[in-house]
């Protein structure tokens, strides 16, 4: 059994097969491994029938020509106002708390008024 490298009419790498030995390669395959010198895989490695060998890209030009920017959603009209309505809920929250507390300080002095004038 021998393992194939297929590609495509632009000469790019798009799969691999394992035939019999006694098979004969495809036109669109050949035996040679796509990977560099130390056995790594290539960056979109390309057939390079005058040389019977695989061409690849830098890893920075793969990178390049991969990679997507980001790109930073804007919130929707929705979205802001409902940031906008839970930030407004926590202050509330946190209003409520420091009003449980005063309610709670004044009640206390009450009863200590109540218990001083019985």
């Amino acid at each position: 059994m021998k393992q194939v490298y297929f590609y495509d009419e632009n000469k790019k790498f798009i799969s691999y097969d394992v035939i019999d030995d006694a098979a004969e390669v495809p036109a669109n395959a050949t035996t040679v491994e796509p990977v560099d010198s130390n056995g790594v895989g290539l960056y979109d490695p390309t057939w390079n029938e005058s040389t019977h060998s695989w061409d690849s890209l830098t890893e920075e030009e793969w990178k390049k020509k991969y990679t997507v920017p980001e790109v930073k959603p804007e919130p929707t009209q929705d979205q802001q106002m409902l940031a906008t309505l839970t930030k407004q809920v926590m202050q509330l929250q946190v209003a409520n708390v420091q009003q449980q507390k005063v309610n709670a300080s004044l009640t206390k002095q009450l009863m200590d008024l109540n218990k001083g004038g019985n």
